[in-house]
């Protein structure tokens, strides 16, 4: 009885003092030590699997190097189909506008292949890399011609360019026609007007007349190793009249005389269904 009272009176104290007992605090310590977490390392599965991807980089960057500049420029037109299932999930307009601005950044394939020369053709003492050319419509403010000539076309034509900016007809204005695989455009001539579009021309016609004077002096024979198109393409300006315009006439010689000089040819389609104009084509 006496040891059994002298073993409380002990703990009693060492508890009041706010000392444990040596033989808690092992136990506790043994505790920790076993639920401790274990260091972290890296499994010889994931270094076998990064040294794989490592490899297969290093290879496939090797590759490329060998590959000409015609069929890696095939393989990119090839990818950018990866894409259109993104932009059939857009607006129409807003898909158009950011194919725009993608071309205007230059985020678009180059072509570089050489066009065939039974392509080839003159007009107007133009010479065409070949006939298929983008219409007016898509890139309506000049804002991406070296990017959409870079694509291949033989020529882009721009607008159609009013000299006042208007809005066009309220959104929405474009329609996709699955089934057709179609668009229906009614965007009523919406144009950022002549001061916009001649300035944007004015800047980029300095680089095209600098690229025409450099191909012009070298080799028919140079420019088939180094691929490419035969020319910097040819640039059409398509000119429109304001909606609130009272003379048409008026219209169209300010747009000739403000954008000729930076065009190889302007075009003057007026459409019937728009503001009762007749039809009629200016060269």
């Amino acid at each position: 009885m006496a040891l059994r009272a002298s073993k409380k009176l002990g703990k009693h104290l060492l508890n009041k003092n706010g000392i444990t007992s040596p033989l808690v605090s092992a136990r506790h310590c043994s505790s920790a030590s076993e639920t401790a977490p274990k260091a972290p390392h890296s499994s010889k599965k994931g270094r076998l699997l990064t040294g794989a991807t490592i490899g297969l980089v290093i290879a496939g960057g090797a590759y490329v190097s060998t590959v000409d500049e015609a069929t890696f420029c095939g393989w990119l037109f090839s990818a950018t189909k990866l894409v259109n299932p993104f932009f059939a999930l857009l607006d129409p307009e807003v898909a158009h506008r950011l194919a725009v601005s993608a071309a205007a950044r230059g985020w678009v394939p180059r072509e570089k292949r050489p066009d065939p020369s039974n392509l080839r053709l003159e007009v107007w003492g133009r010479n065409f890399s070949n006939p298929i050319g983008l219409a007016a419509g898509f890139d309506k403010n000049a804002e991406a011609v070296e990017g959409l000539l870079g694509l291949g076309f033989g020529f882009v034509e721009v607008g159609s360019v009013t000299p006042v900016p208007q809005e066009g007809n309220p959104k929405p204005r474009i329609f996709r026609l699955p089934q057709d695989g179609a668009i229906i455009n009614r965007c009523g001539f919406n144009s950022e007007g002549i001061v916009a579009v001649a300035k944007r021309l004015g800047a980029q016609h300095g680089k095209r007349k600098l690229d025409e004077t450099s191909r012009s002096s070298s080799s028919s024979v140079d420019e088939s190793m180094h691929g490419g198109k035969a020319g910097p393409g040819i640039l059409g300006v398509n000119l429109g009249k304001n909606k609130t315009s009272e003379d048409a006439s008026a219209d169209y010689v300010q747009g000739v005389h403000t954008l000729s000089q930076y065009a190889d040819y302007l075009a003057n389609i007026l459409f019937l269904s728009i503001y009762g104009l007749s039809i009629s084509l200016l060269l």
